[in-house]
């Protein structure tokens, strides 16, 4: 458990905006609301989640803000305790002030994710929920988001008791089995086998579901590859629908690499244009040093867009291009099919090594949806792109369940081997804990400290 503390943080973005909130959480909590904030009109006792009008006022009795409150008493909070916030004008000088006030009521500062830790330790929510509330905050597609919104409503963590609830039965046969083996108490080996079988068959489907996951929790790195002038920036900038990168007709303009994020088909991705790829000894000094980051942002991509100028003939520097995505997902992109081709298809074919290629004109935005379509097939596999079912998400989950697979794996021999009861009863626990690992039922302070680290504070 925790020291009862009452915390206290900004809950909204760094930065101005039309409101802010101050949150508070703890048992200090309804005298630190009477001491900091004066209500307009009613000034009987707090009416929980009631929104009242009112001033944040100082320790003088000078207004500090003119503001919102809402007080909502415990149980019936995010965290399980007496929760007040302060919704007040978005100036973080304003915000500031507010949050030393509260602080100097009693209030300590809050950690990061330590609302959230103490909905967890309060069992408001479990530990899947409690990293879906990070990842809610993180999403950056609406699909991102909905998968985390069906993880914060519990879909994983049902589905994950439903196979733990299995597995728990099954432990209980083994262990009167272990228990009353003087009286000749037996379980059917088969049926054991069976419903350890159907456990290990649900969860393998949640694990296939992981890559899907991973790429709707963390995004894409999409790096966009070529010879200088070949229309790469133009590219990026049409994939966003914005100028972020300078175009012109010469070449090296782009001389380091630029990142922005995009939406493809529901999935988020993050873009990079990159410097020009060609031999460095023919490059200026700057140059040289783009070319090198070029080369780092390929070995940190997930997927490259080797982009081609259709409207030319094919170069020694095209095919240093193609050569440089070696040993990585590749798209070859063959731009400006506006204009006329500058090469016979055989030679592209030849080039293309069996990769896909998608034509495009990045001037004249066409192929964009075609080659958003094909970066999200080669990343996913042919995976659904709809998902109506829980779908693992964290690497955590991914580690748990995957040694949860092999505990199953390992009773499932033993039970084939005809060992006793209580060697396969072993086995079965420790699928158990792994299972339990990710709802929080079996954890460590490290494990949650961990966790709670990566949220924000306020959260």
């Amino acid at each position: 458990m925790y020291a009862a503390h009452t915390i206290a943080a900004v809950a909204t973005p760094a930065g101005s905006g039309g409101i802010g909130i101050v949150r508070l959480s703890g048992p200090l909590t309804a005298r630190i609301a009477g001491s900091v904030f004066a209500r307009s009109h009613d000034n009987g006792a707090w009416i929980s989640h009631h929104l009242y009008h009112g001033r944040v006022v100082g320790a003088d009795g000078g207004v500090l803000d003119h503001a919102l409150a809402v007080f909502m008493r415990a149980p019936h909070s995010y965290t399980g305790e007496d929760v007040l916030e302060l919704h007040c004008h978005g100036s973080p000088a304003v915000l500031r002030r507010v949050l030393a006030r509260v602080l100097s009521c009693g209030a300590r500062l809050a950690d990061r994710g330590e609302f959230t830790k103490r909905a967890f330790l309060n069992g408001r929510i479990d530990l899947a929920q409690a990293e879906a509330v990070a990842d809610l905050v993180r999403a950056g597609t609406p699909a991102a988001a909905d998968i985390a919104l069906q993880q914060l409503s519990g879909a994983l963590s049902q589905s994950l008791q439903q196979v733990r609830s299995r597995l728990i039965h099954v432990k209980a046969l083994l262990e009167a089995q272990i228990d009353f083996s003087e009286e000749d108490i037996s379980v059917n080996a088969t049926d054991i086998a069976h419903s350890i079988g159907d456990c290990n068959s649900c969860i393998n489907r949640l694990v296939d579901t992981y890559k899907y996951g991973r790429v709707m929790r963390e995004g894409l790195r999409v790096a966009i590859i070529g010879k200088p002038n070949v229309g790469k920036s133009s590219l990026l900038n049409a994939l966003l629908g914005q100028d972020r990168a300078i175009v012109t007709p010469l070449a090296g303009t782009t001389r380091d690499s630029i990142e922005e994020s995009a939406d493809f088909d529901g999935i988020p991705v993050v873009l990079s244009d990159t410097a020009g790829l060609r031999d460095p000894s023919h490059a200026d000094p700057v140059e040289r040093l783009g070319i090198e980051r070029t080369v780092r942002t390929i070995q940190e991509s997930d997927l490259l867009l080797a982009v081609l100028d259709g409207s030319r003939p094919l170069d020694a520097e095209d095919a240093c291009v193609l050569t440089a995505d070696a040993g990585h997902r590749a798209i070859i992109v063959l731009n400006k099919i506006d204009l006329p081709a500058g090469f016979a298809e055989p030679q592209l074919l030849e080039l293309a090594r069996g990769r896909r290629t998608v034509r495009v004109s990045a001037t004249e935005q066409l192929g964009l949806a075609e080659l958003r379509h094909a970066v999200v097939e080669e990343m996913i596999d042919g995976a659904e792109l709809e998902r109506t079912g829980p779908v693992l998400t964290n690497v955590r989950h991914l580690d748990a369940l995957t040694k949860a697979c092999e505990s199953i794996a390992l009773a499932l021999q033993s039970i084939h081997d005809g060992r006793p009861p209580d060697i396969v009863a072993v086995d079965v626990q420790d699928a158990l804990d792994h299972i339990g690992s990710i709802t929080g039922a079996v954890t460590t302070e490290d494990v949650l400290d961990r966790i709670f680290s990566e949220f924000c504070i306020g959260k």
